[in-house]
């Protein structure tokens, strides 16, 4: 086989997958090979409120590179109404404008003046107009949300993975979205499904038949329910 490596490596990832579709075939660790594969059937919509949690970070930076994640289910994560950045919805949604009532800015402004800023998602908040640029990115993101609802077009949609029961968890990305939504009830939030715990992998094949990927892209059909509303498209930078 000839041309570029690059082009190589997918075909020899599907190839590999489609005569041995089982857990052990090493070809299960390209993740990005598979999510490319998958295609928009990748991209699902489910209610944030059925989010189970996000997934710690500690244990995400372990799992960037594979597609399957054993137990996933059971892996380290938090409920999204317990996590920072619900905290911060709240503060969006009480206090609005008044950004020095929040208990966001008084944390990002008490970090600065002892000399350990906060790099809130790429912003090191070591200057007043920062941790303003920060907090009201966030709040106009809260309200586009609030007043038009939910349909996310650009690069970084949000990561799910599927447990073995077929629910959702949080991987990465999109944390404020996905907080703002739950907060708000909204009836669905769209991501990628990026990670998939072995054993539902099976169970779509089984039920499916055919070749893994095509099994897998079946199966997340039943999670492709239509997004609702307008807010957020192209909204690359919030998170």
């Amino acid at each position: 086989m000839s041309g570029d490596p690059a082009s190589i490596r997918p075909r020899l990832v599907v190839a590999a997958l489609s005569l041995a579709p089982a857990t052990w075939n090493p070809a299960w660790r390209y993740g990005d090979v598979i999510r490319a594969e998958l295609g928009p059937s990748a991209r699902i919509a489910v209610d944030p409120r059925q989010v189970l949690g996000k997934i710690g970070m500690r244990t995400m930076n372990g799992l960037k590179g594979r597609f399957l994640v054993p137990q996933l289910g059971s892996r380290e994560f938090r409920p999204i109404a317990e996590l920072p950045t619900y905290r911060d919805v709240e503060d969006f949604a009480v206090h609005g404008d008044d950004y020095r009532a929040t208990r966001l800015y008084r944390w990002l402004k008490q970090s600065a003046d002892e000399g350990m800023p906060v790099n809130a998602r790429g912003i090191v908040c070591d200057t007043e107009q920062r941790m303003l640029d920060y907090y009201f990115t966030y709040l106009e993101l809260f309200r586009s949300l609030q007043q038009r609802g939910y349909a996310y077009r650009g690069e970084d949609e949000i990561c799910f993975g599927v447990t073995a029961e077929g629910g959702i968890v949080h991987m990465r990305r999109g944390t404020h979205r996905l907080a703002s939504a739950h907060f708000l009830k909204l009836s669905s939030v769209t991501g990628l499904v990026t990670h998939a715990d072995p054993a539902w992998m099976e169970q779509a094949v089984r039920r499916n038949g055919g070749g893994p990927l095509a099994a897998i892209a079946l199966s997340l059909r039943a999670f492709q329910a239509p997004a609702q509303g307008q807010a957020v498209e192209g909204q690359t930078a919030a998170q």
